[in-house]
């Protein structure tokens, strides 16, 4: 919608000029109609101008002189005079200006205005097409430009290249490095599978750089990135709330000022450090670097901590595990220290009296994925309590399990299209959702969520080869409520997106 006025100093002229068109039917709508130039210019000041319907001579401005100070305002706008016979002069002079054509008050036939009108809104839209792909490709060229920056300074901060990224920040220009965690990234990966936690990373890396002029969106894992923009007062809080405003997901921010680019790799591994204090703070999220971050406490190992495990004692162990995390909170022990200290209880618990050493190895990568020191210890009891059961299921006959697991197979293939989850089908088969997991692994050699998904795609193969369903509904039938992460999926898995699989294989 393009907005006019009409500007005339003979009310009888304005009005026959609003009658003649039906403007909303144009594509137009009517600020409305003024008795000299003066008044025009104020109401300009409310409202922008695009098509400008103007009498030459009028008192106090003329049309000529209200032409020149619109232009001056909205370079582009659309300017129709309105003259009679004796004023050529002063058209000729208006069209040297720029006006698009003129129309003459003794012969005016609405038919006649009509098509100057709809000459001009013509005008408007074709310089509105190529303003906006003068500014996407503008928008594509930054992009580009910022995306080099990006490898550029991934390559510098974790590995030391020191490649120039001058183009984008002066030497000497201070930036604040972020150090961003998804929080609860283990529940996301258990839900939705490792491609949505990546998937939704790259959602947030997409909408930074739409929303953020300055500055660099770093993806450095699943689950990790790095931003650095121009430092200005509470950076860290602003993206905290931008974060909060584009996700549901929650993130820890550790931060760190680096006076020039020179400091932006120390910068890096000081916000990193600062991430960190969560693990013991877990009811804050923005953390700034202190150089108080140092943790002296060294972890306990085989033989020294045999002597409060060995031998195991259930209620014994729990009581030292109780009294000894809280002794590494005190001291503010490393986290990953603690998380090994953690896998070393366990391999000593029970390394010899479990057959299955790779279902060691499993356990111990649960645990190195707790975000928090409260998370760790739950996570190491619940680790042991598994053990203790998979203990006393190792001299039963394995058809059991193996009844249990094609029970599970025969409900997941009924439900994989619903929102299917580990404890529901733990649940239908009456087994704790741990022990699930470990037969479900055991059995399949892959993840629940994996093998879930790998149904969908393949439910989703049939359906694009074998009907005429638009990919919105495909992607609903075969389970996947984002029609925008199917897609993603779809063709990192397959190869190519829903579309060009269909054109490839639709009978």
């Amino acid at each position: 919608m393009y907005n006019v006025m009409i500007v005339d100093d003979e009310p009888v002229i304005r009005f026959g000029l609003k009658a003649s068109v039906d403007w909303k039917q144009e594509g137009l709508q009517l600020l409305g109609d003024f008795p000299n130039g003066e008044k025009a210019l104020e109401a300009m000041d409310e409202q922008a101008v695009d098509l400008l319907i103007t009498d030459i001579k009028m008192p106090i401005m003329d049309g000529i002189t209200l032409m020149k100070e619109t232009l001056k305002r909205y370079p582009n706008v659309k300017v129709v005079l309105v003259s009679s016979y004796n004023d050529f002069e002063y058209v000729r002079e208006g069209l040297k200006h720029g006006a698009v054509d003129y129309v003459l008050k003794p012969t005016l036939e609405p038919e006649d205005f009509l098509q100057i009108i709809r000459k001009s809104v013509s005008l408007l839209k074709k310089e509105r097409v190529i303003e906006e792909k003068l500014h996407l490709v503008n928008e594509t060229k930054a992009l580009q430009q910022r995306k080099r920056v990006e490898q550029q300074l991934k390559r510098m901060l974790l590995q030391g290249e020191k490649e120039s990224i001058q183009s984008i920040w002066n030497s000497q220009q201070a930036m604040t490095v972020m150090y961003i965690q998804m929080i609860g990234s283990e529940v996301i990966v258990e839900r939705k599978g490792k491609l949505y936690q990546s998937y939704l990373l790259d959602e947030i890396q997409e909408s930074f750089y739409s929303d953020y002029k300055d500055g660099i969106c770093i993806q450095l894992n699943n689950a990790d990135i790095v931003v650095v923009v121009p430092a200005f007062p509470d950076a860290p809080q602003r993206l905290h709330r931008w974060l909060l405003a584009k996700t549901t997901i929650r993130f820890t921010i550790g931060h760190e000022e680096a006076p020039s680019i020179h400091d932006l790799q120390k910068s890096f591994t000081f916000c990193k450090e600062a991430s960190k204090r969560r693990f013991y703070q877990s009811n804050e999220e923005i953390f700034a670097y202190t150089s108080s971050n140092k943790h002296v406490a060294k972890r306990l190992k085989g033989d020294q901590l045999k002597q409060f495990l060995i031998p195991y004692d259930k209620q014994k162990v729990m009581e030292f595990l109780q009294v000894h995390f809280v002794h590494r909170k005190e001291e503010m022990m490393e986290p990953d220290q603690l998380k090994d200290e953690a896998c070393d209880i366990l391999t000593q618990l029970f390394m010899g009296k479990i057959e299955d050493v790779a279902l060691l190895l499993d356990k111990c990568s649960v645990l190195k994925k707790a975000e928090t020191v409260e998370d760790l210890l739950e996570k190491l009891k619940q680790q042991i309590k598994d053990c203790e059961m998979v203990m006393a299921k190792q001299d039963e006959k394995p058809f059991a399990d193996n009844e249990l697991i094609e029970k599970a197979l025969e409900y997941i293939h009924q439900h994989y299209t619903d929102e299917v989850t580990l404890q529901k089908v733990a649940a239908h088969i009456h087994i704790s959702r741990n022990y699930f997991s470990i037969l479900f692994k055991r059995y399949l050699h892959q993840n629940f969520i994996d093998y879930v998904i790998d149904l969908r795609i393949k439910k989703a193969k049939e359906l694009l080869k074998n009907t005429s369903l638009k990919v919105y509904e495909v992607a609903g039938e075969s389970g996947f409520g984002d029609v925008k992460y199917f897609s993603k999926l779809f063709k990192r898995t397959t190869g190519n997106s829903p579309g060009d699989y269909r054109l490839e294989h639709h009978k």
